[in-house]
């Protein structure tokens, strides 16, 4: 591994912020950076992945929708006093849907009274008209909080369809408000559930329930949309404007019709070296309707070793196209055998580094 435009100042500096955290818990690992969590050992993954896998088959969408949670968690469960878990308490059991008759994700019924997806019976009010059979919770996410070996709080992603299909296989997108009006009883039910159920989550265990949509008509890939803290059984609840989106595409334009224009002209400048057998896409990350993270991908197949250096060098050198100071940039070169390079630039800097994978 080689660095460019970095120093042995900096490299020491991340090593004394890893070492700042004042979280306490047995077999902790060290954090790799001061605004990251700590992960406890021994790290067990949780059945529940299975589910997650089945009922959301994108891996990077379930990634980014996990890392997410983890983004939004900070606000309520510094990095710097907790250390975590995942899926302590909701495992495949818990959330079991199979055939929609049992378990959290099933659908509420006699036999399946903490089943959180509306009754068959009944005609879910999606603020378009009414919906028979609705499957509007998709999957649940948990991350726990932990201090001193100590439970300090849960964070959940509630994973959420903003469409469904009627009887006449007619697309219904459910309003704004009806959908807050859900999550708002949906995750009510569900603290309830889990103080009832688990001893360690006493009433003073905070819950943090984010809602995350699938986003199903736009090219945005899913949006953090409605939030929940609960100290105890009430909630206190806020919208919340998190979305990734494909670059290029109109939300991305949207949101920063500058930079849409500055990564054309990023692509442009780039296929004077990428000639053939090379494309470059993009993912943004949008907060509150503003760009506040760009990673680009740029491939190149069949290409030499000399070939892929310059890709990388006009890579490094075009990242002055991009003008907006708030946003972080990062371009990953990808060959036939793997990650070449990653060019960075953070935000509020003009220095754009260059890491390459030799």
């Amino acid at each position: 591994m080689h660095w460019r435009k970095t120093s042995l100042c900096i490299l020491m500096s991340l090593l004394v912020l890893c070492g700042c955290s004042t979280v306490s818990n047995s077999n902790q690992l060290n954090p790799i950076g001061e605004e990251e969590y700590a992960a406890i050992q021994p790290y067990e993954s949780s059945d529940a992945r299975i589910k997650h896998a089945a009922l959301m088959g994108d891996t990077e969408a379930r990634f980014r929708m996990e890392q997410g949670l983890m983004d939004l968690s900070k606000t309520y469960f510094s990095p710097t006093k907790v250390a975590y878990k995942t899926q302590e308490f909701l495992d495949y059991d818990e959330l079991d849907a199979t055939d929609g008759s049992r378990g959290l994700l099933g659908t509420n019924r006699d036999e399946n009274p903490n089943g959180l997806n509306p009754s068959p019976d009944e005609g879910f009010n999606t603020g378009n008209g009414t919906v028979s059979g609705a499957v509007i919770l998709v999957d649940l996410y948990e991350l726990d909080w932990y201090s001193d070996d100590e439970l300090q709080g849960i964070s959940i992603a509630m994973v959420v369809n903003d469409a469904l299909e009627d009887k006449n296989g007619k697309t219904v997108e459910i309003t704004k408000g009806r959908m807050q009006n859900y999550l708002e009883v949906t995750s009510g039910h569900l603290v309830s559930y889990m103080r009832e159920r688990f001893n360690s989550i006493t009433s003073n265990v905070p819950i943090y329930v984010a809602c995350f949509s699938l986003d199903h008509a736009s090219d945005t890939l899913g949006s953090y949309i409605y939030q929940g803290y609960f100290e105890g059984a009430q909630g206190d609840f806020s919208e919340l404007d998190l979305t990734w989106a494909e670059v290029p595409g109109a939300a991305f334009s949207k949101a920063d019709a500058d930079m849409a224009a500055q990564f054309a002209e990023y692509q442009n400048e780039l296929s004077h070296v990428l000639v053939d057998y090379s494309y470059l896409v993009g993912k943004a990350t949008l907060q509150d309707g503003k760009v506040i993270q760009l990673n680009i991908t740029l491939t190149a197949h069949g290409k030499t070793a000399s070939e892929i250096l310059a890709i990388t060098q006009a890579a490094s050198e075009q990242m002055v196209v991009f003008t907006n100071s708030s946003c972080t940039y990062k371009v990953e070169v990808i060959t036939d055998v793997g990650t070449y390079a990653i060019v960075s630039k953070d935000a509020g800097s003009e220095d754009v580094n260059v890491m390459t994978m030799q």
